[in-house]
């Protein structure tokens, strides 16, 4: 009997809005070119959801405001859902994420999704004077705050961090329980954290889904169609030596602001093929693609988001690359469900 071909089953473009040094554009002009770029993604190709992500003080301005971004999505996009990829929850108090995630919902009509984590740069806690110490409780007293507030019903809370009388979050919930909350994280703490806690998780590799789903089979969890995204540094373009000649830079830039970071533990890199070979990097054509992409669904992967642009690249070759996946993978992914899907069924009905 043929085994089922499983691959990710929705596709999302991620932004961090960075517009580094070396590239640097006035910023009036980067922000307006990639919010027309996610209006084009919105109205033409055929992407699923739009996520976008936080940090603070970083020199490239990778984005602080991701729910000033999603609020402004919402206002330019009609079809795609609108994920926060993340938000780092003890950084903030978690009343006003709750009402910043509803008025997000309500703007968008209900395709919000709040994706948070717990963080893990020191220079952000410090610059916004929060220890990192207590991020773990910070984290999950936040995640009772939202869940309460989510409800649309008046509430108060007694905790460690944050103590407040009774309150009631507006806007109310588009729906039951409110927008979903994805949890992030790699480590074994926050696999359990978002296996236990979360409606979903957000990964950057595929060991971390393989992990999370191990997490939830712990806690009696079958899920039958995961609820998993991963974001990955996959650059997919029908030429990839041209690709890695003309983005090369821009992927070293990446990867060593993830080294500078602490997230990577590795010297910084000065050739773009040694990211290839470490595996911090990937560029692929379209078989390639299939390739990557039914790994991550054999990982457990049920959505899979690719970089809008990479830090300093142009809107315009982001675009080129972007219509590539849209126009040709992702019609020959769904193609090659469908026909692994028809297989199955023939080989159902001819058991029976």
């Amino acid at each position: 009997m043929t085994s089922t071909v499983t691959f990710p089953h929705r596709f999302g473009v991620f932004y961090d809005f960075r517009n580094p040094a070396p590239w640097r554009q006035p910023w009036e002009d980067r922000y307006r070119e990639l919010m027309d770029q996610i209006a084009w993604v919105d109205a033409e190709l055929s992407f699923d959801e739009i996520s976008v992500s936080e940090h603070h003080f970083v020199d490239d301005g990778w984005t602080p405001s991701p729910m000033v971004l999603a609020s402004a999505i919402a206002m330019r996009t009609a079809r795609v859902g609108i994920v926060t990829n993340i938000v780092q929850l003890p950084l903030h108090h978690p009343l006003r994420v709750a009402e910043d995630a509803l008025t997000v919902d309500a703007l968008s009509g209900g395709r919000f999704r709040l994706g948070v984590s717990a963080g893990y740069r020191e220079a952000e806690f410090a610059g916004l004077g929060v220890s990192m110490r207590e991020r773990a409780s910070r984290m999950d007293e936040g995640l009772d705050i939202l869940r309460l507030a989510f409800a649309g019903e008046s509430f108060s809370y007694a905790g460690t961090h944050w103590t407040f009388p009774e309150v009631i979050v507006a806007p109310g919930p588009m729906r039951p329980g409110g927008p979903g909350i994805w949890i992030g994280g790699s480590a074994a703490p926050a696999l359990k954290r978002a296996a236990a806690r979360g409606d979903g998780f957000l990964a950057s590799s595929n060991d971390d889904v393989v992990g999370y789903l191990a997490a939830r089979r712990s806690l009696g969890y079958d899920d039958v169609t995961p609820r998993t995204a991963r974001t990955a540094r996959l650059v997919i373009d029908e030429d990839p030596e041209r690709a890695l000649r003309l983005l090369g830079d821009h992927m070293l830039f990446q990867v060593n602001q993830y080294i500078a970071y602490g997230f990577i533990k590795k010297p910084p890199y000065t050739d773009a093929r040694d990211l290839l070979r470490d595996g911090h990097a990937d560029i692929v054509d379209a078989a390639g693609a299939v390739e990557r992409l039914k790994a991550a669904g054999q990982a457990g992967i049920s959505e899979f988001h690719f970089y809008a642009v990479l830090p300093g690249e142009s809107v315009a070759s982001g675009s080129r690359r972007l219509a590539y996946i849209s126009d040709t993978v992702i019609p020959l992914i769904r193609s090659l469900q469908d026909e692994s899907m028809n297989t199955r069924q023939e080989e159902s009905h001819h058991v029976e």
